[in-house]
């Protein structure tokens, strides 16, 4: 199958995959529910700046949304708020400064769930986690390590993502 375009139905906010009309039917139904809201989720996004500062403590304000299913990542306020109960995959990626280690951490309601850590010569870390996640629970990422300046850099190495894999309460 050959995906080449994106159905969106404004009214009940339902961004189905469609190759032809069977296809984006048998999506909508199954990512939609009895009363025709979409329960799905899926988001990425990242940087879009060449130059970060950030300090000890501050969340990570990701500016530059790839993809936002379901509306649930405010770039305001840099966190992720669940909809839909289920587990979820969540992932996150970033790049360190030249010359410092940085830490930052994936967050859930206030604890960190894994860290992240840098090295000092533009040294990348990743980290994927599935997690049991419920209705009203918050992720974001926060920056635990010290002052953190990296420039010139393309900020497309810094990225946060999470889409439900399979709803429900687990």
């Amino acid at each position: 199958m050959i995906l080449n375009q994106v159905y969106v139905d404004a009214t009940y906010g339902l961004q189905c995959i469609q190759c032809d009309n069977d296809h984006r039917e048998r999506f909508c139904r199954e990512s939609s529910d009895n009363i025709g809201h979409a329960p799905f989720t899926a988001f990425t996004v990242t940087l879009n700046h060449k130059s970060i500062r950030w300090r000890h403590g501050e969340i990570v304000k990701y500016t530059r949304v790839l993809t936002n299913i379901g509306n649930t990542y405010n770039t305001h306020t840099g966190i992720f708020t669940v909809k839909t109960d289920g587990v979820y995959a969540v992932s996150a990626a970033a790049i360190g400064g030249p010359g410092q280690c940085t830490h930052y951490s994936i967050m859930k309601n206030g604890q960190v769930m894994v860290w992240l850590f840098t090295g000092p010569a533009f040294d990348m870390a990743a980290q994927t986690i599935n997690l049991a996640l419920r209705k009203g629970d918050r992720l974001w990422i926060k920056i635990a390590g010290h002052y953190v300046l990296i420039t010139h850099v393309v900020h497309p190495y810094h990225h946060f993502s999470a889409v439900l894999i399979k709803p429900g309460k687990f």
